[in-house]
């Protein structure tokens, strides 16, 4: 919504105006609508109207600027059917309906936009008002003789609980804007609920919106319905936990979860206590499957070892597991360490030095 307040009759339109036709640039691939068409002439169809009927048209051709821009003014262009001051300003909604003609590219005129309008002109151009803002404390203050186009800003609006301007149509007081409501941050026209929407567009266009203070939402013409822009509920779940506005990481896993990595995409944890306990666990990926499973410290680091009396002469001993290493194996003899070799992956041979004599004690201690 466009406020615009001002002292001669008409108001600044502003454009960049792109180039419709696909052009080709070296070394460059540019589509069609991003170049600016600089140093055209175009002409400009401008037609207010309101919901029933267009009430003003008129035309202005301008040449645009190096950059592709142009500045105009609404309501100093050539009419086509009234005068621009015969337009009703009464502070309610109008649009205005932009067409453009490109010269150079023979297709007529092509619609280009339309948007919203409020326009308050000087109170001279609506009727002879006055040419001043009476400013109040509240709307019955007013109580002096009025003519159309005067203008009034309420401090304290009792209806609607905010400062609001008024003018006046020749018969009532009228709020300039339908932005009422403190909660429409959007600047959208409010309304109370369905009834009054439908009131007040009563021949609605596609894009119409409204602010409804019934359903707290956002209410959009489609062509054929008003739809409700009401925000979705977020839910999540499989980890994922919200903290009212936030969304943080923890809660239960309900699906099988992946998380794929790679040399340049790792993932690191940092800041991680040091654990000084051997009952603590530890984090271990399945081997074909990589998925994470904790594994007992004392059960990577086990520790076994058997005493057997050595028969005179005896070289050769059997060990407590299969030997996947032999450096994970000591050998004592009567309590002094000996040495040995390894014969197969249950069998060990002490060195010949250190042969038994009957009664002779060998310990054999062995890591998993």
């Amino acid at each position: 919504m466009s406020y615009t307040y001002a002292q001669t009759p008409g108001f600044n339109y502003q454009a960049l105006i792109l180039n419709n036709e696909p052009i080709q640039i070296p070394g460059t691939d540019v589509k069609e609508n991003q170049v600016p068409l600089g140093l055209t002439e175009v002409t400009f169809r401008f037609a207010i109207e309101n919901e029933f009927r267009t009430e003003y048209i008129e035309e202005q051709t301008i040449t645009t600027d190096e950059n592709g821009m142009v500045s105009l003014i609404v309501g100093e262009g050539r009419p086509i059917n009234t005068s621009f001051s015969d337009i009703i300003w009464d502070g309610k909604l109008k649009y205005l309906n932009v067409e453009i003609n490109i010269h150079s590219s023979n297709n007529g005129f092509e619609f280009l936009d339309r948007q919203r309008i409020l326009y308050i002109p000087h109170p001279a151009s609506v009727g002879g008002g006055s040419g001043g803002v009476t400013v109040v404390n509240t709307l019955t203050d007013l109580t002096d003789t009025y003519t159309q186009g005067d203008l009034a800003w309420v401090q304290n609006d009792a209806t609607n609980n905010v400062p609001v301007l008024y003018i006046y149509n020749g018969i009532e007081w009228i709020a300039v804007t339908n932005d009422l409501d403190p909660t429409n941050e959007f600047g959208l026209i409010a309304v109370a609920d369905e009834a009054e929407r439908d009131a007040m567009f009563t021949a609605a266009l596609v894009g119409d919106q409204v602010w409804n203070e019934a359903c707290e939402c956002i209410e959009v013409y489609n062509g054929t319905d008003w739809v409700s822009v009401v925000p979705e509920s977020t839910t999540v779940s499989n980890g994922l936990t919200i903290d009212g506005n936030n969304i943080k990481l923890g809660g239960d896993l309900i699906e099988p979860t992946f998380i794929n990595t790679d040399l340049v995409n790792t993932l690191a944890i940092t800041g991680l206590e040091e654990s000084t306990s051997l009952s603590d666990e530890l984090l271990v990926l399945e081997e074909n499957t990589g998925v994470l499973k904790k594994k007992s410290m004392s059960s990577l680091f086990q520790r076994t070892e058997v005493v057997l009396n050595a028969a005179d002469g005896q070289l050769l001993f059997p060990t407590p597991w299969t030997i996947t290493d032999i450096n994970k194996l000591d050998v004592y003899r009567n309590g002094v360490r000996i040495g040995f070799r390894l014969i197969n992956a249950t069998t060990i041979e002490i060195e010949l030095d250190a042969r038994c004599y009957q009664g002779d004690q060998i310990r054999i201690v062995q890591l998993n």
